[in-house]
Order: structure tokens, then sequence, then C-alpha cells
């Protein structure tokens, strides 16, 4: 565990005062610890938890979360398990297998691995955790946040440990503690809005026959907006799950827990390798508030990253990178702020203003796609586009590392997606209307191809307005608003292909290291 390998310096000041204190232990809050700590501040770190634990999580880290673990130092001791390299995909459409192949966007990669690890969290949040203590920060498990006040430019931190209560002051708090955050909560900055907020279940299975590092995903009309996934592991065992909008599972009274049992069952008849699958865990649900949902991430006396941030994939629900890239550009600031001595609200929004630079050009695009995806009544349309592009992506490679940017792309590029997918879709329309009138003049019809698409947008629409009017209107005020804001964060380039690359070690203030 973490804290067995505290150095006696750290030890020493336990009970004494900290420049940054950080309620949570997981990806976000380690890396804010190690940074710091590698800056020569002292940090401190609560957690309600006593690690290892299980955690509610695909588990999935992409090229870019692995790069930043090297800079930690830690990459080599999560490969020591020898973790399977995740470089193929199986897309599952309506029970079939539309596109299987190489990952695109991981292909040609000089700077980042060109595979991704399943590391499950109980491992994975140990070993960064680690990483934080041996870099001099201070870990104290068990320890549940209660509140946080601020007073005369101090935090304090009121927390329980084996059921007495304590407190700590710091300078600065980093709400790292998850989607029901204490930290946010306590400055009235909780964001809880069903539009922005994925419901899953996951379990853990094993006796598959997976040769090699091949993951699933799985979309049909049950699981929309959402899909079901099947990433697997070594020996056979696989993390297996589905997701789905609290929205779409409010408004339609979906039983979470049954949609996975009946996805497991599915799985099972459409994929060879899952035919003798069975159960190794029991399934466990969890909850995330996506980047759309995101408000105002700073205040006196400290900022949220991570999931307490809102830092979540709005279309895959992926976190872990993410939490570890806010904590990156959160601890710069945090540095820069303790420097100058000033820790108010004016000064930190700098961590916000960094954050929707860095963030916005990816994020921005990838809200307004699932905003757009929000409509249940959309489900036969998008999966019939889904399919042809599926169709395409298997004859044009760039067209597949464009397209597929959407889910979980290293290099997310708005501009350079919709003018491609516009010119895909352009001749694919004049070639369908072709074929379609030489078919109605035959009176033989082999497919509608875009056509087809078309009546199913139209009749989406209509089902859409005539099941509530209202919901139908809001929805689409929605997605103008998406569109506005597109029109303001749109870049050429995605800086999260980069990493942070601005953000530097840099030593502690002479006021910290005294």
């Amino acid at each position: 565990m973490p804290t067995e390998k505290t150095s006696s310096r750290t030890k020493a000041r336990r009970g004494g005062r900290f420049d940054t204190i950080v309620v949570g232990g997981g990806p976000a809050g380690a890396v804010m610890a190690w940074d710091l700590a590698t800056r020569g501040l002292k940090v401190l770190v609560l957690d309600r938890a006593t690690f290892p634990r299980e955690k509610v999580c695909g588990d999935f880290v992409e090229p870019r979360g692995l790069r930043l673990f090297q800079t930690m130092g830690c990459l080599g001791k999560l490969e020591a398990s020898n973790p399977l390299a995740i470089t193929h995909v199986n897309l599952f459409l309506s029970g079939k297998s539309a596109y299987r192949e190489h990952i695109p966007f991981y292909e040609g990669q000089t700077e980042l691995p060109q595979h991704g690890y399943i590391i499950p969290r109980e491992d994975l949040d140990v070993r960064i955790l680690a990483s934080a203590t041996e870099a001099g920060a201070e870990v104290r498990q068990g320890c549940q946040a209660l509140r946080v006040e601020r007073s005369s430019e101090t935090m304090t931190v009121t927390y329980k440990e084996n059921g007495t209560e304590s407190t700590v002051s710091a300078p600065i708090v980093v709400g790292a503690d998850g989607t029901h955050s204490v930290v946010a909560r306590s400055f009235d900055l909780g964001v809880d809005d069903p539009r922005y907020m994925a419901v899953s279940q996951r379990c853990y299975v094993d006796n598959l026959d997976i040769q090699h590092g091949e993951s699933a995903f799985v979309f049909d009309k049950d699981l929309f907006p959402g899909y079901g996934w099947m990433f697997p592991m070594t020996n056979g065992r696989a993390n297996v799950g589905v997701g789905i909008l609290a929205e779409t599972r409010d408004r339609y009274k979906i039983n979470v827990q049954q949609l996975l049992s009946e996805f497991l069952r599915k799985l099972q008849q459409m994929h060879p390798g899952c035919r003798k699958m069975r159960l190794a865990s029991k399934p466990i649900g969890g909850i995330v508030k996506t980047y759309g949902g995101q408000g105002r991430n700073y205040f006196d006396g400290g900022i949220l990253i991570g999931d307490a941030g809102n830092f979540v994939d709005p279309m895959t629900g992926e976190g872990i990178t993410p939490a570890a890239e806010s904590a990156r550009i959160g601890a710069a600031v945090i540095a820069q702020s303790l420097e100058k001595g000033r820790t108010d609200a004016a000064t930190l929004a700098q961590y916000q203003k960094q954050t929707r630079a860095y963030f916005d050009p990816a994020m921005c695009y990838l809200d307004y796609v699932a905003c757009v995806m929000r409509n249940k009544h959309y489900g036969d349309f998008w999966l019939g586009v889904v399919a042809r592009g599926s169709e395409m992506a298997m004859r044009d490679r760039t067209f597949a590392r464009l397209s597929g940017a959407a889910f979980g792309g290293l290099d997310v590029r708005p501009l350079d997606i919709v003018s491609r997918m516009w010119a895909k879709a352009a001749g694919q329309f004049t070639a369908d209307s072709g074929r379609f009138a030489m078919e109605f003049a035959s009176g033989k019809f082999s497919s509608l191809g875009a056509i087809g698409d078309m009546g199913r947008w139209y009749s989406g629409w209509w089902g859409s307005l005539a099941e509530d009017p209202v919901w139908h209107a809001r929805w689409m005020g929605d997605v103008a608003k998406k569109i506005a804001v597109l029109a303001r964060t749109t870049r050429l380039k995605d800086p999260r292909a980069q990493g942070p690359v601005h953000v530097r070690v840099a030593p502690a203030p002479a006021s910290a290291r005294a």
C-alpha cells in the first residue's frame, strides 16, 4: 500500500501545515499530489477508502494516459503484470460485426504507444498513488472529508477517521473526490444535470477465447444513446459493461442492471470468443458527469479536477486520462498561485482558462455529437449511418481514422472530420440517388442507402415531436447552443494530441520550502 513507503520527511509533517490538501486519491488526486510533491511542495492526500479498493470503471488506459504515467515513472511497474495490449476493435451493430480492424487512430503514432491497456483500478490507483508518496506526498487513507471551509485565506478540511473528526489546513484545497464531490458541494459547485450524466453497470467475466487485444463495442436500439463494451485482459478475463445517458434512463424508466444482464446474454450470442464466458464478479454500478456539464471549476482557495470537475469524455465516458491531464494543468496553476502568495478565485481562474483552452477544441465537438445523439428516436437513423460509415472505413483508413476520432480518437480535428464526412456523404448520396432512380424504374429495390437514411431521420423527428413536444424543443435548443459553442472553440489542431506540454516541473516557492 502507498502509505507503507512514506518517507520520514513526509511522516514528520503529520499534523503540521501543508501547502495543498488534495481530497481524493484516485488518478486525478494521485497525479496532482505527485506533480506538486515533485515541485517540492508539501501535499496531503485524504481519501475515504483504504486502498486497494474496487472502482466502477471500464479500466481502459489509452495511449495518452500511458504517456503520462511514463512521465511519472510508474508505467514500467504497471506493465510488470504483462497487461494485454489493446490494438484492435470489433464494432457490433444490432448484433452483427460491422468493423473489425486495427484501431485506426493508434496506427502511425510516433510519440505515443500504439496500444492501450486494461488495468483494473484496484491495481492502477495503488501504483500511481504510490508514485505520489514516493515523490514526498503524504497519503491518509480511511479519512472521509465532511466539509471544506475558508477563513482568512486558509482552507480547513474537516474529515472523519475511525469515527473521530479532525481538521487539517492549507492555503489551497483540490477537489479530486469524484462525481459526488464534497469539495464541490462545499462551494455550491456541484452539477447534477442528467443530460450530462452517464450511468453504468460493469462486471468481470472469465473463460473467454480471446487470443489478442481486441476490444468490442456494441450498439443497438436497447442501448441507445449508450453502448456496451467488452475489454479483454490476460488469461481469458475481461471487463464487460454497459453505459447509458441518465436522462434516457429516467425518461424511459430503464433498469440499468437488467440492461447489463440482457447485454451479457447478447454478447454470448454475437461474439464467438464470448460463447463460454462466465460471470467472475458481482455487477456494480456507477455514474460519471461529462465535460458538457462543466460549470465553474475554481473557487476561493481551490480547484476541481478529474470527475469532480466533469473532465469526462462526453462520447465514451472515459475519464482516467482527462483526470490526469486536468491535474497536471491544475498543479502548474497552484504552484504559480503559491509563488504569488495569492489563492483567491480571481487568481485561480487561470485554471479554468487553461483547461478550456486545452480541452475545448476536442471536447466541445464530442459534446455536440453526444447532444445530437441524445434523442432516442434517432436510434435507427444513427445505427444505419454508423453501419454505412463502417463499410467506408473498412475501405478507407484515412476516413476510419477521422470518423472514428469521435469515439476515442487521439487527435480530434472537427474541421477535418466534418469536411471529410460531408464529402463522403455527398458522393454516396449521388451514387445512391442514381441507383434508386434505376431501381424505381424497374420496380426492384435492393437498398435505399442514403435515401433510407433521410427517411429514418424524418421518422425520428416526427416520433420525437409527437412523444414530447416540450422535450423535443428543449433538445433542439441544446443542439443550437452546441453549434454556437463549436463556432467559438473549433481549432485546426487538437491540443490534447501533444499533451499538456506547457506543464513543466518547477521548484517550489521559497515560502513553501521553508
